[in-house]
């Protein structure tokens, strides 16, 4: 691949600060989920008390026990593809904004 080009989109103009949030909001989402299911085990409880009552199960067997809040939010796994369609329909609605990167 050496001598050849990188081709994609870009906008024709400066990046729409909807585009930069977007992405941003998905990046740290993601980011955020994954941190917190690769630490689980770290900060988590193995028994569950009065504050810790979410259950958190996991394929090697493992259950850990978590706040209700911070349990809805692991399992709100449809606000990343949310913000993924968001974005796909924003980019669709302002496709004349976009050219192809040669």
């Amino acid at each position: 691949m050496i001598g050849r080009t990188r081709q994609g989109w870009r906008f024709k103009g400066k990046t729409p600060l909807w585009f930069t949030l977007l992405v941003g909001l998905l990046l740290t989402d993601s980011a955020l989920h994954f941190g917190l299911l690769f630490t689980v085990s770290m900060w988590a409880q193995s028994s569950p008390d009065a504050i810790h009552s979410y259950r958190v199960p996991f394929r090697d067997g493992a259950i850990y026990f978590i706040q209700p809040w911070l349990g809805w939010y692991l399992g709100a796994w449809w606000i990343s593809l949310g913000l993924l369609a968001f974005l796909t329909v924003l980019l669709v609605l302002n496709r004349g904004q976009l050219e192809r990167e040669s």
